[in-house]
Formats: C-alpha cells, structure tokens, sequence
C-alpha cells in the first residue's frame, strides 16, 4: 500500500530528525512523510526543510501559529487527499510516545480494514512511564467516551492509528471543531457511524523522551463536553 505518514509539530526540535529517520528505516521506499508544522519557534520547521533537501520523500506544511492538533491535521488531511495517490495515512506523534515499530503493522492491518487504531487498553497494549493520575484520567477518559457516544473502541483517544484514503473520502473531517483529544473521538465516530471496518492493534505507549506534555485544562474540558455534542450531533 503507498503510504504517507503525518507528524504533527510544536517545538519538537530535539525529536524530528531522528523520528523521520527511524520511520523511513522501518517503511517501504515508496513510503512519504508530511510533517504539518505550527510555526515553532523552536526552528522544528527549518530542521524539516534541510531534511526535504536530502530526501524527496519528506514534505512540510507550515501554518502561521499554534491553531491546534486537529486543525494540523485537517489541513494535513486535506493536501494528501488533494494530492491523491496514497492508500492509507499513518498518523503519529513527533515525541516517540509512538514507536515507529509499529506503523507497519498498523499498514497492514488496513489492507482489511478501513482504520486500524494504535491501542493501550486491548490485550498485549500498555503504557511506560506515566504517573497514576494520567493512567486514570486517560482510562477514564476512554470509558467515558464509549459510554456517551457508543463507540466501541477501547482506545478512542489514541493519536496513533493508519486509515484508508478512500474511506476518508467519506469523512467530513473539516467540519469537527476539537483541536485536542476530542478531535481523535469525533473522527472516530466518523469513521464508526458510516460503516468503516475498525480494528485495534495493541502497541506500548512511552511517555515523551523530551519536552513536556502538552496536556492542559482546555483539552482536559473539551473532553468531558466534546462527547455528548457528538451523541446527539449527525457527524
């Protein structure tokens, strides 16, 4: 399957060139990288262009500030699907929270499926390093999900997944409002609600190498209320 694999970026500097190396290492040759950059101010965006310059198969978005997760994505979503000739998107974080071990078996996975998740809270998934308040407010977090919308993924709010172009096609993404963890659910539902062949792929999440997480109240907020919009939203 051609693949293009999406890193969202904000001041990740110290993670971006060994994250695109590793993933190139581990992909086909035809595999491509989309880095959607926020205009960091660490330079992550100029580390990216030197890296374009060497390897044709790496590409950047930049947008003028820190407009958010989704919005990063939406706009990432966008140009690929424009583009056209890719099969599947792989979407991972630029702070190895995400191995990219996984992504081929996430790849292939969607040979038969039309999203495969990247998963903790399935048989064989885990987590490495977190304190036990974010254990329980992402389990929690995930239980509330499922309980409001129906969704019965286990890990609705995993940033690490692959999905079909063709399916995606379907999606009306740009119309989800979310910018943190409730953009991951609102797609998913998506995806849930027209039909797509869902499955989850146990991976182990590591807390970030560097950097702090980007956590915060308002994502904390647009989780708790994010769910019962789409329990009785048509998306």
């Amino acid at each position: 399957m051609r693949v293009r694999i999406i890193i969202p970026t904000y001041n990740e500097a110290e993670h971006i060139v060994p994250l695109i190396t590793e993933l190139l290492r581990v992909m086909p040759q035809d595999a491509r990288i989309l880095v959607a950059d926020d205009g960091s101010p660490d330079g992550t965006a100029d580390l990216v262009r030197e890296f374009w310059k060497r390897d044709p198969r790496v590409s950047l978005v930049t947008r003028p500030g820190k407009l958010g997760m989704g919005s990063a994505y939406q706009a990432a979503f966008r140009k690929v699907l424009d583009e056209g000739g890719d099969e599947c998107i792989v979407t991972i974080d630029a702070d190895f929270s995400h191995n990219p071990k996984y992504v081929p078996e996430l790849v292939k996975a969607c040979q038969t499926h039309d999203l495969a998740v990247g998963s903790r809270y399935v048989p064989g998934g885990g987590i490495e390093n977190w304190e036990l308040w974010r254990r329980a407010l992402s389990w929690g977090g995930n239980l509330y999900v499922r309980t409001i919308t129906g969704t019965p993924i286990r890990d609705a709010t995993a940033g690490f997944s692959c999905m079909r172009t063709d399916f995606l096609r379907r999606v009306p993404f740009e119309r989800v409002r979310a910018t943190g963890y409730a953009w991951w659910f609102t797609l998913r539902m998506m995806f849930y609600r027209r039909g797509a062949r869902i499955t989850e792929i146990p991976i182990t999440f590591t807390e970030r190498r560097l950097g702090q997480s980007k956590i915060n109240t308002h994502i904390i907020y647009e989780g708790l209320v994010e769910p019962w919009r789409i329990r009785f939203s048509k998306l």
